[in-house]
C-alpha cells in the first residue's frame, strides 16, 4: 500500500469516531464557504477529500447535488451511509474518476495542501467552464487564541511535524492567490471563514483531537494512551464553568472561478453574421446613434430582431404595469443579471444603474449587499434574485413583503414578469456565447467593473467595425 491508499490508515482507523466526535465541529467553516460560493439548488457539487461526508450533507441540504471522493474507504463508508444517492468514491484525488465538465462548484475543506498543488488541474479539468472552486486551509495557527487545541499533534516525529508545516504553507498571504492562479483560475479572492471546535469536556476533546490523521502520526510515536492524557491535560487547563472547552483557530478560504470559453474564431458570440436586412440595418443604426458603436448582442439578435422587438416590447409593458422608475429598472436588471452570473447585462446595467444612482449602489447591488438601497428598492432586489435562483422556493412570505412595499397583485405580477423577461433574455444570450462589449468595461465606472466577477470576459476591441 502507497501513496494515496496510506490515507486511510491514519484517517481511516477511528471515522466513525470522526464523523460523530470531530467531523461536527467543523459545520461554521462548511456553511460559510458554501455561502461565499453562493451554492444553490440544482449545482453539481464535488467535495475533494470529502471524508465523512458532512459537508456534501450540508450541500445537499441547499439543493445541489452532490459527489465527493476520498482517500479512506472507511470514512467514504460513512458519507456513503449519510447520502446513499450520491456520488461518493474511493479514490485519489490528483486522478479524478469524472469526465471534463462535470461540476458547476468543486470545494475542499483542508483537504488540499501545500504538499499537494497540482490536484487544482484536476478539479480545474472537472469544473465547468465558469464553475467555481472553493478551498480552505489553515490560516495563522500561532496567532489563533485556539492553537492550543493542535499542540498535541506536536508529538509526532520531526519529519512529520515539518511536513504538517509544509501543508499549511498556503494560509500564508498571496500563497493560495499565487497557486490558484498558476492553475488556469480567475477572480481569486480570500474570504473569511469561521472556525471554532467545542468540546463538552477535556475527555471528548482528547477522543475527537485522536481520531483525526494527525493524531496518529502523533500517537505513531508516544502511543496512543499518552496522546490522550497529555490532550487531556492540555484541556484541563482551559475547562470554564457551565461552557464547552473553545478553540477560535484561523482558516482561510479562496473562492475563485474557473474562466468562461471563449468563441475559438474570436468572435464575440457562437454565431456567425446575420444577413444584412432593412430590419437589420435598423437595429444597427439605433445602437451607433445611442452608442456610436454596434453592440454584439444586437449582432447576435440580427438573425431575429422581430423577437427582440417583441421581447422589449413586453418589458416594456410589464415595467409600466409595475409603475417602475428607471432606477428601479436598473435595480431590478442588475439584480436579475448578476444571480443569473451574466456579465453581458450586469456591466451594461451595472453602468446605467451608476448613472441614476451612483457607483456604490450599483456595485452593492451587484454583490449582493444592496446597500444605499430604500426598503422598497430592497424588496425587488431580493425578489428578483429569488425568481433567479429558486423560483419554487418562493412563499406566500415573500410575496408579502412586496405588499408591504406599496405593490398591488397585478403590480407583483408585472414585476415578475419584467425580471422573468430579462432572465430569458440573459440565459438566450450566454447560451449563444455572447461576449460583453469591451466598452462597456473600458467606459464602466471601476466599481461596476470590479463587482462584475462571473459570467464571460469582454470581447477584444471591436471599435474599428462600428
Amino acid at each position: 500500500m502507497t501513496g494515496w491508499e496510506e490515507v486511510d490508515e491514519g484517517w481511516g482507523r477511528q471515522a466513525v469516531r470522526f464523523a460523530t466526535l470531530s467531523e461536527p465541529a467543523n459545520c461554521r467553516e462548511y456553511v460559510a464557504l458554501h455561502h461565499a460560493l453562493e451554492l444553490r439548488a440544482g449545482d453539481r457539487l464535488l467535495d475533494v477529500a470529502c471524508g465523512a461526508g458532512l459537508a456534501l450533507e450540508l450541500g445537499a441540504l441547499r439543493g445541489a447535488r452532490p459527489a465527493g471522493i476520498d482517500a479512506s474507504r472507511r470514512l467514504v463508508a460513512v458519507a456513503r451511509d449519510r447520502l446513499p444517492d450520491a456520488d461518493v468514491r474511493v479514490g485519489d484525488m490528483h486522478a479524478l474518476p469524472w469526465a471534463d465538465a462535470d461540476f458547476d462548484v468543486v470545494t475542499s475543506f483542508r483537504g488540499i495542501w501545500g504538499t499537494t498543488p497540482d490536484a487544482l488541474a484536476e478539479v480545474h479539468r472537472v469544473l465547468a467552464p465558469g464553475g467555481r472552486i472553493g478551498l480552505t486551509v489553515w490560516g495563522h495557527i500561532k496567532a489563533s487564541p485556539g492553537a492550543w487545541a493542535l499542540a498535541p499533534f506536536r508529538l509526532a516525529s520531526t519529519g512529520s511535524v515539518a511536513h504538517q508545516a509544509a501543508m499549511v504553507s498556503l494560509g500564508r498571504p498571496g500563497a493560495g492567490e499565487e497557486l490558484l492562479t498558476s492553475h488556469g483560475f480567475v477572480d481569486v479572492r480570500r474570504v473569511q471563514v469561521p472556525c471554532a471546535w467545542e468540546f463538552a469536556d477535556p475527555d471528548a476533546y482528547a477522543l475527537a483531537l485522536a481520531s483525526t490523521g494527525p493524531a496518529y502520526e502523533a500517537i505513531q510515536v508516544v502511543g496512543e494512551e499518552a496522546f490522550l492524557a497529555h490532550a487531556r491535560t492540555i484541556a484541563e487547563e482551559r475547562v470554564r464553568e457551565g461552557l464547552p472547552l473553545r478553540a477560535e483557530i484561523d482558516v482561510v478560504g479562496y473562492v475563485a472561478r474557473r474562466p468562461v470559453e471563449r468563441p475559438a474564431d474570436g468572435s464575440t458570440s457562437f454565431l456567425g453574421p446575420a444577413p444584412v436586412t432593412e430590419a437589420v440595418e435598423e437595429l444597427y443604426a439605433d445602437d451607433r446613434d445611442e452608442l456610436g458603436y454596434v453592440m454584439n448582442a444586437s449582432r447576435a439578435w440580427a438573425h431575429l430582431p422581430e423577437v427582440v422587438d417583441q421581447l422589449f416590447g413586453a418589458l416594456g409593458t410589464a415595467g409600466t404595469a409595475a409603475r417602475l422608475t428607471p432606477r428601479q429598472r436598473g435595480i431590478l436588471v442588475a439584480a436579475t443579471a448578476a444571480a443569473r452570473g451574466d456579465a453581458y447585462c450586469a456591466l451594461a446595467w451595472g453602468g446605467k444603474l451608476a448613472s441614476a444612482a451612483g457607483d456604490e449602489v450599483a456595485a452593492a447591488v451587484l454583490t449582493g449587499t444592496d446597500a444605499g438601497l430604500s426598503d422598497v428598492e430592497r424588496a425587488l432586489a431580493t425578489w428578483a434574485r429569488q425568481v433567479v435562483r429558486d423560483p419554487n422556493g418562493t412563499t406566500a412570505t415573500d410575496v408579502d413583503r412586496l405588499r408591504a412595499a406599496g405593490y398591488s397583485d397585478a403590480e407583483i405580477v408585472a414585476i415578475t414578469a419584467f425580471v422573468g423577461l430579462r432572465l430569458a433574455f440573459s440565459s438566450i444570450n450566454d447560451a449563444l456565447g455572447l461576449l460583453p462589449d469591451q466598452q462597456l468595461a473600458a467606459d464602466g465606472p471601476p466599481a461596476v467593473v470590479e463587482s462584475v466577477s462571473f459570467g464571460r470576459s469582454p470581447a477584444p476591441d471591436r471599435s474599428g467595425d462600428a
